[in-house]
């Protein structure tokens, strides 16, 4: 490690007045770049929770090598506008540091181009806000332009931070979209697999008359969970006793249960947000086809996380997935917004039952490919 320190602007921390917590998915992605580093310093938004070691959070207290730079808490870009002088006079006290992380879209991200100068610095592109606000069919046009419009400046400065820094993008269109603005970056697929959410089993077969579909990730407009939703209604029509569990939290929720009592439709389970590692491997384990009808991604890893554990997957042909995976051969796709495609590919798996297995083997087979400890090194070993 030769004595490296890192600055990671990346994550939101809880604070319960003894230790701060994070989410598994980021926990377990700090779990892998401590090895690479003396000293990491988290710069934060630190929300103040005093439930925080009941919430599936983990403690990041056993990391010794980590400090914590606290940023104001918010809930949005927009909040996060107003400590815009809090941040400026917090990276103006930044110095020594072998290595700079921003992880766009984060707020702010791009002052380490002005204040950090001399470290060998990272922005990692995990997502694009603009292309999801403007794909996003529930918003208005007014909505969509007003979005775009008051996030293109924040945008164009993470555009300027990437000259002279290494960039990463989590999937390929995400690369070739900065391309096109000059900016050379590197497309990843992102995953948080480690060897024991690899599960796969042989004997397994889908009840055709009772297929149990599976959604996990947030609830928001932007993630399709209506167009799922749709389907199932569809499927419903054929198979009464098929059944749908949607995992995840956001603003749409509420939206969704009241969309699923007005069609009264039954065998449908929101279970909330489940973070622990474990207790998700089993749900999906338990269940036979992930439904994924998202409109704007990266490198979704809930799609590597339904394939390492031996179930099957239909989806929108979304960020690097095209790219990653062969429609027929290890995954279904979908187009978007279509409720009709989702059913139909649906209803294959379920008539099929050699395409069925061929294509969660297949899936399962590329995926072993794609783990934590490959992407983290692609990233931080050598920076």
């Amino acid at each position: 490690m030769n004595n490296k320190s890192i600055l990671i602007h990346a994550w939101s921390i809880h604070y319960d007045g003894l230790s701060h917590y994070l989410p598994y998915t980021h926990w377990v992605y700090l779990n892998e770049i401590v090895n690479y580093y003396n000293k990491v310093s988290l710069l934060s938004p630190v929300i103040s929770n005093s439930n925080a070691s009941k919430e599936s959070l983990v403690s990041i207290k056993d990391f010794h090598n980590v400090s914590v730079v606290p940023l104001p808490a918010s809930t949005s870009y927009v909040n996060t506008i107003k400590h815009f002088l809090s941040y400026l006079k917090i990276y103006r006290r930044l110095t020594n540091y072998h290595t700079a992380y921003a992880r766009y879209p984060v707020p702010f991200g791009w002052l380490q181009k002005l204040f950090l100068k001399d470290s060998n610095r990272i922005i990692h592109f995990v997502g694009d806000p603009i292309d999801a606000a403007k794909n996003n069919p529930n918003f208005s046009v007014l909505k969509k332009t007003l979005l775009t419009t008051f996030f293109r400046p924040e945008h164009s400065m993470y555009l300027w931070a990437c000259k002279g820094a290494k960039v990463y993008t989590n999937g390929y269109h995400l690369a070739e979209r900065l391309e096109k603005q000059g900016i050379s970056a590197i497309p990843l697929i992102s995953s948080t697999l480690n060897e024991d959410d690899f599960f796969f089993n042989d004997n397994k077969v889908i009840d055709s008359q009772k297929p149990k579909l599976l959604y996990l990730g947030y609830l928001r407009k932007a993630k399709g969970v209506e167009t799922v939703i749709n389907a199932y209604k569809k499927l419903k029509e054929k198979c009464p006793n098929a059944s749908l569990t949607i995992v995840g939290s956001g603003e749409f929720e509420v939206q969704l249960k009241k969309i699923v009592s007005d069609y009264k439709l039954t065998n449908v389970r929101f279970l909330g947000h489940v973070d622990n590692r474990l207790k998700l491997n089993e749900i999906i384990r338990d269940h036979d086809i992930f439904c994924f009808a998202s409109l704007s991604e990266g490198s979704p890893r809930v799609i590597l996380e339904a394939m390492a554990n031996g179930i099957n997957v239909v989806s929108t042909p979304v960020g690097s997935l095209p790219r990653v995976f062969k429609d027929d051969v290890e995954i279904l796709f979908a187009d978007f917004n279509d409720e009709n495609q989702f059913f139909e590919k649906i209803s294959r798996l379920l008539n099929d039952r050699e395409l069925t297995n061929s294509l969660r083997l297949n899936a399962f087979n590329k995926v072993k490919n794609f783990t934590i400890e490959s992407f983290i090194k692609k990233i931080f070993y050598e920076a």
